[in-house]
This record gives structure tokens, C-alpha cells and sequence, in this order.
């Protein structure tokens, strides 16, 4: 039934890539959140690792030729989906502390939430990253804390927070889970307007914080972490996502239209990342520099670890607001001139070369969510991003050899999202039609004095067709309501073989939307992949085969905004089969093959052992 063998060639896409078209030159952004009095960013400011002659051909290439896309989806069937938080226990509203008449940025911003199965019993919890008081310097404590809820199965959940010492008090935003000692427990790293916590699972159902000693308290205001096995040791490292150098004392107000609002980004100055490698002890050393992470500053928001050139390495982007994305790597891929530099660092910034730092107008753009998908089952990754009012989301198609090329506007997302304002978004086959949907949530930042504020969240259901149809409006009545949203995590919590959500908002009660769709008989595949070590194998990617359809699936970490999905892979397959066909090719080089998998179940599936079935659903 399986058999192995060594991936020692990466592998040859199977299309040639072509040069990102860039059409015209950067011009300054609109003059509200996204940068009051702001100075226009330059060619020269995005295309800095460019040479004349490499950007002049950029510029001046053609769009990449249209492959042959696999057949359309089968029937479409609406999406349904249940706010049952109330019902379930959940209760909990994020605490921005907003003061009338005052405008601290940090009470924008919002939190995240992460699902987790921290005592191990094999049903998702839910973690929720609370705010605090923002009465001034020094001031971060309060009685607002974040949140945990323990999945009791049977559509319940009941808050343990006290119990498991978990009640951290800062002023929170994300949550990004890991386990760093490798003894099958999940810990949790939370980024805060403050100094950041990491929190130890003891295994025990408690948690100690560990930041101290572990040396990852950075002071700098984080908004993300990603926890991947970075240096190839077979444990997990840490990559912290920093934001802008914003103070009590710095604060400042805007206007629009008369009104006073929050100044955004383009106010302040970006910070620097961090990167912290895990010494194998209880303790990490800050290393961006000797990386190849500090050679640029943005204002980042959110970040993905995920392999984008099937190398079996993962590459990390980095999603900043207001200033370009970044694209690191350990490849150096042939459109990049090769100088003495470039092999100085393990890894180097490639997004504008590749085509995936600005839009395809050369605009920055304010990057709040990443979610990473095969939205055309090319065997390429692509990307999505949520951006700010007035602007568009983007699509990346990835071409191969990390080239990518906005497709926003032939695919449909620009036109359905110029006027809404993304934050947490999510992938998956809602309808198990084969094809890769989209959810994101919305909410504008200018505060209750600008309106819209409040927002209704998006669904994109993918036609196959090489667009997206915005189906918000039959997915159930959440929809047809306005929230500020804000963290998005995707999760099986009751194991049924299809996505759930949960969203965090600003003034109302987190959601928690089960997924009511009928699927119509379509079987799915759940998979939990492990090393041997006990790491996730991020970089790694699977691909699953029907006698009618091939699917490609990354490993990936990181994502959405302030949020952690679950860590397992769901897919969904269009045709009524009970086996297919499944091919895990594993970051260490491996490949694992079986011919036989029964489908509608999970999978464990630990590095070069049996499947084993957790879970089914017939």
C-alpha cells in the first residue's frame, strides 16, 4: 500500500514562468488612514534590489501566457453558515478601551483568535486575544483578559481560563501557536502593544509564562508570530512581526471629511522584525540579522511561512501597511543577478523582484490578512491579500520559480472589494467542490465618526472558471449584517470534515459560524502531519489524485490576521469515491506514497509510518 523514496532534485514547475507585469510607476496613496500628508513612494523606493537593466525589463515585459486550466467545478451549492457562539458558551468582546473624542491607534486595531487543541484530546479549542485599559504610559493592565474555551464536544465550549493560567492582562492582538520543547503540547506566543508573552503548555490542562527565560519578550509592538522550523534543526523557531513606532507620547489625530480620526501608518516610522531561533533548551536567540531579516523595515501586520516554489523550503512573506510586502528565501532564482551579497545571509528579499512587494500598478497597498491557496489547481500556491476602503484585495497567481502576477481584476476580487476594508481572511472548499473558496471579514479603522465603520464580511465562492463570485448575501444571516471585524480563524472544531470560523470583532460578541452547508455526498480528507520530531512540516506540501482530479496542498504556518487556523489539512473532492490517491512530499526530502486511503476520515500521519484513521465521518 505505500512506498518511499528521496526528493533530492527540486522540482520542474510545469510552465515557464514569465516577468511580473508592471504597468505603470508608483504615485502616492489616498490621504486618509493609510498616510496623512504622506510623501509618494518611488520606483526606486520599492525596486531597491533591482538593477537598471533587470527593472527595465520588468516594466517592459509582457503578461504571462494562459495555461490549460483543469475542468470546472460541479454543481454550486449555496454555503450556509450559523453564528452559534451564544449557544455554545462562547461569550467575549474584545476591549479596545475607547474614550470619546480620543484616538490612541492601538484601539483600532483589535485581537485574534487561535484554535488549538491544547490538552490534547483531539477536539479544537478556542483561544481569544483580548485588549486592556490605554489610559497612558504604563497603563496596559486592567481587568480584561484573554479568553480560553475548552471544546466539550456536542456543539459546547466552557471558559478555563482561570484554571489553566491563561488570563494574560496586556494589551493583546495575536496569538500564534507552537510547540517550541516538542512534547506534544501546543504553547502560545502572544504579540501585544507591549512587551510580548510566551506561554508554556505544561500538558497538565495548565501554563506557565515562560518569556523570561525564554528571551522573547520583545518590547516592539508585534502583530503577528509564525512558528516554523526555520534553520533545518527539527524544531520550532520563531519569526515576530512588528508594526510602527507609535507611543502615548507620539499619538496624534487626523481628519477627514472634518472629522477627527485615527492617523494610520503613514504617520509613523516602520520597525524592525524579529527572528528568534530556538537553542534546543527552554531558550531562543534573536537572529534576524545573521538571517538576512533585517536588511529591510517594514510595518507588518501578518506573515506566512509556506513553500511557493516546491523546493520543499519555505519561503516567508511578510504583509506590511503601507510600505511594500516582503518575499524571503533561501533560493536564488535565475531572473535575480547574482552578486558577492547574495549568498552572505541564508536568506534574501525578493518581492519586487518577483512581482508579489506592490500591485499590478505599482501602488502599495496596507496589507491586513494572507491566505495561501492552488485557487486554479496548477500545482502553484497563490496569494491572497486583504487591503484597506478603496482599494482593492489582491490575488497573486504564483507563475512558478517565485514569479507572481496580479490577477485582482480578471479573477473578480478587485471589482467585489473596493469598498469594503479586509481583515482576517480564510481558505477553503466550503461546498467540497474541489476548488479553493475565500472568506473575509470587514471593518473600517477611522473609528464611529466615518462612516461606513461597520461592515458586512465577504464570501468568494472560486467558479473554476478563473473567477470568484461574491455570494455573501446567501451564506446565512451573519452576512446580511454589518460588524468591524477583525481576527478570522478556520477550524474543524466538532471534526465533520468542513471548515468552521471563528471572528473576533470590535463592539460585538465573537463569532463562531458553523459550516451548515450540504455538501451533496462529496467526501473530504483530513490530515494531521507530523515529523517524526514532533514539527509540523512546514515547507512540505501533499497532493491528492482521483481518477478525475489532482489537488495540491501546501503545509504552511502563519496567515489570516492576529490569528492561528487550524494546524490540519481539509480537502474536499468533488467526486463520490471512498479511496484516492495521496503523495506527501516531506521537507526533509522524503516521499511518502499511498494508493488506498479511505476518504471521509482524518488522518495521522507521522513521517515515514502508517496512516492512521482519528476521526470519520461516513
Amino acid at each position: 500500500m505505500s512506498s518511499s523514496s528521496t526528493f533530492s532534485e527540486r522540482t520542474t514547475p510545469r510552465w515557464l514562468a514569465m516577468r511580473p507585469w508592471i504597468t505603470c510607476l508608483l504615485a502616492a496613496l489616498l490621504g486618509h488612514l493609510c498616510g496623512c500628508n504622506r510623501a509618494p513612494e518611488t520606483v526606486d523606493d520599492v525596486f531597491t534590489n533591482l538593477s537598471p537593466a533587470e527593472f527595465e525589463e520588468l516594466r517592459n515585459s509582457t503578461p504571462p501566457k494562459e495555461r490549460p486550466k483543469p475542468p470546472g467545478p460541479a454543481l454550486s451549492i449555496a454555503p450556509q453558515f450559523v453564528d452559534i457562539a451564544s449557544e455554545a458558551g462562547i461569550q467575549f468582546q474584545y476591549f479596545n478601551d475607547e474614550v470619546e473624542g480620543r484616538f490612541f491607534l492601538p484601539e483600532s486595531m483589535g485581537g485574534g483568535a487561535a484554535w488549538v487543541d491544547y490538552d490534547g484530546d483531539g477536539c479544537l479549542d478556542l483561544y481569544l486575544v483580548n485588549g486592556s485599559s490605554l489610559q497612558g504610559p504604563g497603563s496596559q493592565s486592567g481587568d480584561f483578559v484573554n479568553h480560553l474555551f475548552r471544546n466539550l464536544g456536542q456543539q459546547k465550549f466552557a471558559e478555563v481560563g482561570v484554571t489553566a493560567n491563561v488570563h494574560h492582562k496586556g494589551y493583546g492582538h495575536a496569538v500564534a501557536v507552537g510547540d517550541f520543547d516538542a512534547d506534544g503540547f501546543p504553547d502560545l506566543y502572544l504579540t501585544n502593544f507591549g512587551t510580548n508573552t510566551l506561554l508554556h503548555n505544561n500538558g497538565d490542562g495548565t501554563f506557565d509564562d515562560v518569556t523570561d527565560t525564554a528571551g522573547v519578550g520583545d518590547p516592539l509592538w508585534g502583530f503577528g508570530g509564525v512558528w516554523f522550523d526555520i534553520d533545518g534543526d527539527r524544531d520550532l523557531d520563531l519569526f515576530v512581526v512588528n508594526y510602527i513606532d507609535w507611543s502615548f507620547q507620539k499619538s496624534k489625530t487626523c481628519d477627514v471629511n472634518g472629522q477627527p480620526v485615527f492617523c494610520g501608518p503613514g504617520e509613523f516610522s516602520g520597525l524592525p522584525d524579529r527572528l528568534f531561533i530556538n537553542l534546543g533548551n527552554g531558550q531562543f536567540s534573536e537572529s534576524a540579522k545573521s538571517f538576512g531579516f533585517a536588511g529591510t523595515v517594514g510595518k507588518g501586520l501578518v506573515a506566512l511561512a509556506a513553500d511557493l516554489d516546491n523546493d520543499l523550503q519555505p519561503e516567508l512573506y511578510v504583509g506590511n501597511d503601507l510600505s511594500p510586502n516582503l518575499l524571503y528565501t533561501r533560493s536564488r532564482p535565475a531572473f535575480l543577478l547574482q552578486d558577492s551579497n547574495s549568498a552572505s545571509t541564508p536568506f534574501l528579499e525578493i518581492a519586487a523582484a518577483a512581482g508579489a512587494a506592490v500591485d499590478d500598478q505599482g501602488y502599495v497597498e496596507a496589507s491586513m490578512g494572507i491566505a495561501c491557496g492552488d485557487f486554479d489547481r496548477d500545482g502553484w500556491s497563490d496569494l491572497f491579500l486583504t487591503h484597506f476602503y478603496n482599494h482593492k484585495n489582491t490575488l497573486y497567481r504564483n507563475h512558478g520559480q517565485l514569479r507572481f502576477q496580479d490577477v485582482s481584476k480578471g479573477t473578480q476580487i478587485a471589482q467585489h472589494s473596493y469598498h469594503t476594508l479586509g481583515f482576517g481572511t480564510v481558505t477553503f472548499d466550503y461546498d467540497r467542490d474541489g476548488w479553493l473558496d475565500l472568506f473575509a471579514t470587514n471593518g473600517h479603522v477611522l473609528g464611529p465618526n466615518y462612516d461606513p465603520y461597520a461592515m458586512t464580511p465577504q464570501f468568494f465562492r472560486n467558479n473554476g472558471k478563473g473567477q470568484f463570485d461574491d455570494i455573501s448575501k446567501s451564506a446565512g444571516t451573519y452576512f446580511r449584517q454589518e460588524w468591524v471585524g477583525r481576527g478570522v480563524a478556520g477550524g474543524d472544531y466538532d471534526n465533520d470534515g468542513d471548515l468552521d470560523l471563528a471572528i473576533s470583532h470590535l463592539y460585538k460578541n465573537t463569532a463562531l459560524l458553523r459550516n451548515e452547508t450540504a455538501t451533496d455526498g462529496r467526501p473530504f480528507l483530513g490530515l494531521d502531519l507530523r515529523t517524526a520530531d514532533r514539527v509540523p512540516p512546514v515547507g512540505g506540501r501533499v497532493v491528492v489524485t482521483t481518477p478525475n482530479i489532482t489537488i495540491t496542498k501546501l503545509i504552511t504556518a502563519g496567515g489570516s490576521y492576529a490569528s492561528t487556523n487550524d494546524p490540519r489539512l481539509l480537502i474536499g473532492l468533488s467526486e463520490a469515491v471512498t479511496q484516492v490517491e495521496l503523495d506527501i512530499y516531506w521537507p526533509s526530502g522524503r516521499v511518502d506514497h499511498w494508493s488506498e486511503l479511505g476518504t471521509n476520515r482524518y488522518w495521522l500521519i507521522i513521517e515515514g509510518t502508517e496512516p492512521q484513521s482519528v476521526h470519520t465521518r461516513d
